[in-house]
Parts: structure tokens; C-alpha cells; sequence
């Protein structure tokens, strides 16, 4: 029983047991005793309060402690252990007994609840920063967006102003010579009737006969005509590239100011016309059921961008349908308050986790290098953030989408 006793107390950690000579020099440790005393090994060197010194110089008799009392283990900068125990003498060395008490607990248990508590205070710092990063990121992501977008405008803007000087002044040198030869021709014409009837008036049988022979090789009725035509028909198409140029400017708003009163119907024509070879190689059909609107006061340039990226994303999405089949409706009504915008088409449609992403930056279903991810991220931009308005979209995969543009009457400046 004995032998048994001391090795429960030999292996103890909520006893401490250490028999030391007088410098301090461990004759008998027990595991709790070890774990006070650390790496070091020494009593002189962890028991800070009394020293060990103090207890080794200490006058006591034999039957009764020397020291009873609270003994505080650690180092000089900080105290790792208070336990309440007692130290005896035996001859020179000094018999250590001590045990981990209520106080001791108290303490471990406050260091652990400072500690709970700190590790606490860190997390949500941790996760205070980690939104503060996202919100950063979600800023700079939609900063690149709009300088790309700025830059891309810009870069249109000027192209547009270049092409529409460029175009303009042959166009016009070429309108004004078509219709001085379609005047020329008319009276060469005339002057070859006159110069006929006065050879068939007055001229002798050869002259005649001579005069209807050309008339029969010439045609000129018939030249007449055709020239005619010719004049026309150039200088409708003529006018055609004149509305181009016209239809690139309004889209552009290259000599108009950035916030204006505009017809929206004005806006969005421009925009189809900008769009037309896009749809007409892909056979689309394009349908506008337009309403009354009043005048809007609005950013038409970049509401241009917006109505031609929803344009083509739609002629994309229709792709599906084959040529001829695919359809885009755009509807446009006056709601009082706003006004509203729809363009539906009848294209794959989306998946509800894609309809959740479509207006992330850089977010794209198209392959590599067709698509850039900001198309939708800008037009949602341009809506709400410039103008206070809305955009909505509603998609049936295999039956279409829908995205609903709502502006209100009044900017919010």
C-alpha cells in the first residue's frame, strides 16, 4: 500500500512534491513539482514569492513548517502558478508540499475566459475587415467597369466624330454633283428633243430619216427614264449613309451635352439603327410597340449604351432559334411617375444561379473572348446609380427573358 501511495503521489499534477538541497538543487520531484518548475529544474530559479532563498535562510524547528502559506512559481516578469502549501526542513535540505487550490482555478479559469474573450474580439475584427476588403474590392471592381466603359464611349465618341467629318464632306460633294448631273442630263435631254423636232420641221427627207434611225438606236425616252432612276436611286442611298452618319451621332451625343431633355424614341431609334446589321445577319425580327413620352431628362449617350448592350445580348440569346425565328419585342409606356422599357426576346433564357450573377462585374456566360462580364454590370450602373431608375429581368429557360427598365420622370441630380 505504501509503494502504491507513492506512486499515486509521484505521478500527482494537483500535488506538487519536491525535496531540494539548500541552493536549490531538486533531490525528489513529483510530476506536479516538475511542471512548476519548468526547464529550468530549480526551485531558486520559479519560486518567486517567498524566495528560495528566503525559506533556506528561514529558523524553524522540526515539527513544524517553516513557511505555510500561499507560494507563487513563475519568473521575474510574470507569476504562472499560485498554489497554497507548506516547506519543511529536513536537516539541510527543504521538503516542498503544495497543492492547486480554489484561487489557482480562479485564476486558470479568468486567463481562459481573457483569452475566449480576446479570441472573440480578433474574429470579428477579422470578419469587420474581411467585408471592408469584399465592399473594397466590390468598389474597385465596379470602378474598372465604368473606366472601361468611359474609356470605350470616349474612344466611340471620337471614331464617330472622326468617321461622321470624314463622311460628310465627300458625301456632300458627291450629293451636290449627282444632283447637278441629274439637272445636266435634263436638259441635254430637252435640248436633244428640240434640236429633233426642228431637224424633222425643217431638215429635207435624208434629215429625217437620219433623225428617226437615232431615235431608234439611242432610245433616249428610254434613257431618259433609266437616268432618272439612276439620279434617284443614288441619291436615296446617298441619304441613306447621310441618316448612318446622323443615327451614329445621336448615339454617340458627340455635340450634345452629357444631361439633357431628350426624346427617348429619338434615343432608342438611333440605337436600332447602330444595331441593325447585328440583327439583320442573324435574321432577327424586331418589333417596337411605342407610346406617347413626354420629353426625359436623362443621360441619353449612356442610356444608348444600354438599350444597344441589351440589343445585342438578345440577339445572342436568340441564336438558338435559327435564322428567321429568333424575335425581340421592345415595348415602351408612360406609367405616370416613370417610364418603363421592356425588351423581351424568345432566347434560351437563364438558370435561376446565372439570373443571380448576370450583374456582377466580369460575370459572363459567353466563351473566351467573346464577352467582357461588364455589359450588364454597367447597364445596371448607368439605371440605378445615374439616373435612380430600376432594372429587372425575368427568364424561362427555353422560353426567353425578359428585362424591365424603369426611369423616373425626374433626375435625381
Amino acid at each position: 500500500m505504501a509503494e502504491l501511495a507513492a506512486a499515486f503521489l509521484m505521478a500527482s499534477t494537483a500535488l506538487a512534491l519536491g525535496v531540494f538541497t539548500p541552493n536549490g538543487a531538486p533531490r525528489l520531484t513529483n510530476h506536479g513539482m516538475r511542471r512548476l518548475l519548468g526547464e529550468a529544474g530549480r526551485a531558486e530559479a520559479r519560486l518567486i514569492s517567498p524566495s528560495f532563498a528566503q525559506l533556506a535562510a528561514a529558523e524553524r524547528g522540526a515539527d513544524e513548517p517553516i513557511y505555510s502559506g500561499m507560494l507563487h512559481f513563475g519568473d521575474l516578469r510574470s507569476i504562472a502558478h499560485s498554489l497554497r502549501g507548506e516547506v519543511w526542513r529536513l536537516g539541510h535540505d527543504l521538503l516542498l508540499l503544495a497543492e492547486f487550490d480554489v484561487i489557482e482555478l480562479e485564476r486558470v479559469v479568468a486567463d481562459v475566459s481573457a483569452l475566449n474573450s480576446r479570441i472573440t474580439s480578433l474574429q470579428r475584427r477579422l470578419v469587420a475587415e474581411q467585408k471592408e476588403l469584399e465592399r473594397s474590392l466590390e468598389q474597385l471592381r465596379a470602378t474598372q467597369s465604368m473606366l472601361v466603359h468611359s474609356e470605350k464611349m470616349n474612344a466611340l465618341g471620337k471614331l464617330a466624330a472622326g468617321v461622321a467629318h470624314e463622311i460628310n464632306n465627300p458625301l456632300a460633294f458627291v450629293r451636290s454633283n449627282v444632283h447637278t448631273l441629274g439637272e445636266s442630263l435634263d436638259r441635254l435631254f430637252a435640248a436633244y428633243e428640240a434640236l429633233e423636232r426642228a431637224a424633222v420641221d425643217a431638215g429635207s427627207d435624208e434629215v429625217k430619216g437620219l433623225a428617226e434611225a437615232l431615235r431608234a438606236e439611242v432610245e433616249p425616252d428610254f434613257l431618259r427614264e433609266d437616268t432618272a432612276d439612276l439620279v434617284k436611286g443614288t441619291l436615296g442611298g446617298l441619304a441613306r449613309v447621310q441618316k448612318i452618319v446622323e443615327d451614329l451621332r445621336i448615339f454617340t451625343r458627340i455635340d450634345r451635352a452629357d444631361e439633357e431633355c431628350c426624346d427617348l424614341k429619338e434615343c432608342l431609334e438611333s440605337t436600332l439603327a447602330i444595331a441593325g446589321p447585328a440583327l439583320k445577319d442573324g435574321g432577327v425580327q424586331v418589333t417596337v410597340e411605342w407610346a406617347e413620352l413626354p420629353k426625359q431628362r436623362c443621360k441619353p449617350a449612356e442610356l444608348s449604351q444600354v438599350f444597344l448592350n441589351l440589343l445585342i445580348n438578345a440577339a445572342q440569346a436568340v441564336e438558338c432559334r435559327g435564322r428567321g425565328n429568333g424575335r425581340i419585342v421592345i415595348r415602351v409606356r408612360d406609367e405616370g411617375r416613370g417610364i418603363v422599357l421592356e425588351f423581351e426576346d424568345n432566347g434560351v433564357g437563364m438558370t435561376p444561379d446565372v439570373l443571380g450573377r448576370i450583374f456582377d462585374p466580369f460575370f459572363t456566360t459567353k466563351p473566351v473572348g467573346q464577352g467582357t462580364g461588364l455589359g450588364l454590370t454597367i447597364s445596371h450602373k448607368i439605371i440605378v446609380d445615374q439616373h435612380g431608375g430600376t432594372i429587372a429581368v425575368r427568364s424561362t429557360p427555353g422560353a426567353g427573358s425578359t428585362f424591365t427598365i424603369t426611369l423616373p420622370k425626374e433626375l435625381d441630380r
